[in-house]
């Protein structure tokens, strides 16, 4: 009994104290103000084709059948590495335009802009939900990383797989979030929008 108090009240600590991180991390390294100007420059290239092909089931399917068992480990090993790769940059930009579509709802709260708000809404709630899925998506990639790594005798997951969580699609969610920011770039009258398209 006295194991469970002890492990529930350290489980709580940890918890608190990666609130307090987020917390300062984000006081120190986020802007509450960006714009759409401001944010073009961090963006992070994701090209989504070859996404795509990575997370294609018949190639995948296709590698197996046709690589020795240690050949297609060590292959699926550097796809899982280049699907976190492209998951981290799609989740950093997911952030910077979630950013951005907050100043502008703020904003438009005071112009009442109904186009601004209502594009801003949609744009931030899809940067939300791309974020928390793709942080699931992303451990579980850890997690099959370690797997192929560590424990070469349990079977080579399937990359296809971390494409879906429920509902959650991640190609798609992210072609939802690029279609959002033009949406909200249009309802701005802003003249980035070839530059915004190119930076994601």
């Amino acid at each position: 009994m006295n194991v469970e108090i002890v492990l529930a009240v350290l489980f709580l600590l940890a918890v608190v104290g990666i609130v307090c991180l987020e917390s300062l991390y984000g006081w120190i390294y986020r802007f509450p103000d960006r714009t759409e100007k401001e944010i073009i420059p961090h963006l992070r290239e994701v090209d989504l084709r070859h996404l795509q092909d990575l997370l294609n089931l018949a190639d995948e399917g296709y590698l197996r059948l046709n690589l020795s068992r240690a050949a297609f480990r060590l292959e699926q090993r550097r796809r899982i590495d280049l699907t976190l790769e492209y998951c981290g940059r799609m989740a950093h930009n997911a952030l910077l335009l979630q950013e951005w579509a907050s100043n502008e709802l703020r904003k438009s709260g005071k112009t009442f802009n109904r186009d601004v708000t209502r594009a801003s809404g949609e744009l931030h709630n899809a940067c939300l939900e791309f974020r928390l899925n793709s942080l699931v998506t992303r451990m579980r990639l850890h997690a099959w990383l370690f797997r192929t790594k560590a424990l070469p005798f349990f079977p080579v997951p399937l990359l296809a797989e971390a494409r879906r969580i429920d509902r959650f699609d991640l190609v798609y969610s992210y072609e939802r979030i690029k279609q959002g920011a033009e949406k909200l770039s249009r309802a701005c009258g802003s003249s980035y929008q070839d530059q915004l398209a190119q930076g994601m």
